[in-house]
C-alpha cells in the first residue's frame, strides 16, 4: 500500500532551529584536556527542532507551512534558506538581537565527541495578523522544545477563533498535535494528541514510570487532567503505546534497529503520526506507521529525514 500526502496541509508552530555537524578524524589526544584532537573534514548545517519536523512532513508529501521565530543572524538566513528551497512555507519572524537556537556536533569518525549549542529563551508572541490562519490546515503540530516560542498558555485562543474550536469532549474542529518539553501539561489542555516519552511522562504526572501498567496510568492521569484524546507514549526500543478515552489502550511493538542513532527521532514521530491521522483518523494505523518512520530515521546518523518513498519501500518488504 503506497501513501499519499500530497493533499494533506500541516501547519508547524515551534521552536525552530538549526543542526551543524562537523564531521572529523583524530588520532591523537590533546596534551591539555583527556579529550581528542578532531581535525575536520566536512561540515554541513540541516534544520532541527520544529524545522526536522517541517522537514520530514515535506519530504513525506505534505504541503507544511512554518510559523515562529529565529535571530537575525547568519544560522537564521541559513535555515530560512534550506526550509524556502525544500518549498516549505515560512511565516517565520526574524527578531534582531536574538540568536538563532543552534546546536553544534562534533564528532569522530562516527562518535559524537562533544556538542556545542547556543540559545536564549524567548517570550515570543504570535502576530495577531495570523489568527485565522489555522483554519486552512487539516492539522496542527506544536513543536514545543521549550525555547519560547510556546510559552503562551493562551497560544490556541490566539490561533483559533474560540467560537469555532469545539471544546472537549466534543470532536474539535482542528487536529492539534504536541512533542511536549514542558513539566506541567496544563499548557497543551484541550489538544487531540501528545506524543511524550518516557521520561517526560514521568516529570509530567510525578509517577514512576517503569512498565507498561505505569505507563497507561500515568497516560490516564493526563486524559482525564488535561482533556485529552489520545497519548501516543514514546518507549524507544520497546515501541510506542496508545492510550486514549473511554480506556482505550494498544501497544505498538518496536522494529529492530542495530545500533540506532534517536536524535530527532521524535520529529520524525511526530511528522509521520500526524500526517497518516489526518489523513486516516485511525490512531492505531497512524502509530505503526510513525513507528516505521522512526525505524529508518534512528538507523541513519544525526538528525535524519525520512522519504514517503523510504516508508513504502519499507512496509512493501515488511508486509
Amino acid at each position: 500500500m503506497n501513501l499519499d500526502f500530497s493533499d494533506i496541509k500541516v501547519l508547524v508552530i515551534g521552536d525552530f532551529m538549526i543542526d551543524h555537524y562537523i564531521m572529523g578524524e583524530s588520532n591523537r589526544m590533546s596534551p591539555e584536556a583527556p579529550v581528542p584532537v578532531v581535525v575536520p573534514k566536512e561540515e554541513y548545517s540541516i534544520p532541527g527542532g520544529a524545522g526536522n519536523v517541517a522537514m520530514n512532513l515535506k519530504l513525506m508529501g505534505a504541503d507544511v507551512t512554518c510559523v515562529g521565530c529565529i535571530g537575525n543572524d547568519i544560522w537564521g538566513e541559513k535555515l530560512l534558506s534550506i526550509l524556502k528551497n525544500e518549498g516549505i512555507n515560512t511565516e517565520i519572524e526574524i527578531i534582531d538581537d536574538h540568536p538563532t537556537t543552534l546546536k553544534q556536533r562534533i564528532y569522530s569518525g562516527s562518535k559524537q565527541v562533544a556538542r556545542l549549542d547556543t540559545e536564549k529563551i524567548i517570550n515570543w508572541e504570535i502576530d495577531k495578523d495570523t489568527t485565522d490562519i489555522a483554519e486552512n490546515y487539516d492539522v496542527i503540530i506544536l513543536s514545543d522544545y521549550n525555547k519560547g516560542v510556546l510559552h503562551n498558555l493562551d497560544l490556541f485562543l490566539t490561533l483559533i477563533d474560540s467560537s469555532k474550536l469545539k471544546l472537549y469532549p466534543d470532536n474539535r474542529l482542528e487536529i492539534i498535535i504536541v512533542d511536549p518539553k514542558k513539566d506541567d501539561f496544563n499548557h497543551y489542555h484541550g489538544v487531540n494528541i501528545i506524543t511524550p516519552n518516557l521520561d517526560e511522562l514521568q516529570k509530567a504526572t510525578k509517577m514512576k514510570i517503569d512498565n507498561n501498567e505505569s505507563i497507561i496510568k500515568a497516560c490516564k492521569k493526563l486524559i482525564e487532567e488535561y482533556c485529552i484524546e489520545y497519548i501516543v507514549a514514546k518507549k524507544g526500543d520497546k515501541g510506542i503505546t496508545i492510550v486514549g478515552e473511554d480506556n482505550f489502550v494498544k501497544h505498538i511493538k518496536p522494529h529492530n534497529v542495530e545500533n540506532p542513532d534517536v536524535t530527532g527521532a521524535g520529529d520524525t514521530v511526530i511528522a509521520a503520526l500526524s500526517i497518516a491521522y489526518a489523513k486516516t483518523n485511525d490512531i492505531v494505523f497512524s502509530a505503526k506507521f510513525a513507528n516505521t518512520a522512526a525505524a529508518i530515521a534512528v538507523s541513519k546518523a544525526g538528525t535524519a529525514t525520512v522519504t514517503i518513498d523510504e516508508i513504502n519501500k519499507y512496509i512493501s518488504e515488511n508486509e
